[in-house]
């Protein structure tokens, strides 16, 4: 890093702290495409999409985070990100997550018929897909 500033990042969500640390880089999932977030940013409030929070250590590190909507708050050098799930890489059970993936393809068939697109259980299996999609990319990351 070409300077000593850093960035106090913490991921949070219902259940509590995902993530908390100095670090020199995060790259959030914006609902538009990924924001990268560098020390001394402008602050601003963000909303987020499902997908993966990459985190990058002072030692150069990457760190991985399955995060799903929610919102980034960036001030200056610190970035708070509440979401309504986070799992580190590293902490993501494979197997409940394939299981996951395909009771949620199994939903989403179930709903193929045009006029279930508009039902509130089309577009929660569609989330859950998505979720398990993200889990198990995510997942692959693990050092």
């Amino acid at each position: 890093m070409s300077d000593d500033r850093t960035l106090h990042v913490e991921v949070v969500t219902p259940d509590g702290q995902v993530y908390a640390g100095e670090v020199a880089m995060v790259v959030l999932p914006g609902v538009d495409g990924e924001l990268g977030i560098l020390p001394r940013h402008q602050p601003l409030v963000t909303l987020l999409g499902i997908g993966e929070t990459r985190i990058r250590t002072i030692d150069d590190d990457w760190e991985y985070i399955a995060t799903g909507i929610g919102y980034a708050q960036v001030l200056f050098d610190k970035v708070l990100v509440v979401v309504d799930h986070g799992e580190l890489a590293g902490a993501i059970d494979i197997e409940r997550a394939e299981e996951a993936y395909r009771r949620a393809q199994e939903r989403m068939k179930e709903s193929g018929d045009l006029s279930a697109r508009a039902e509130v259980d089309y577009f929660r299996a569609e989330q859950a897909l998505k979720r398990a999609e993200n889990r198990l990319s995510v997942a692959k990351r693990r050092r």
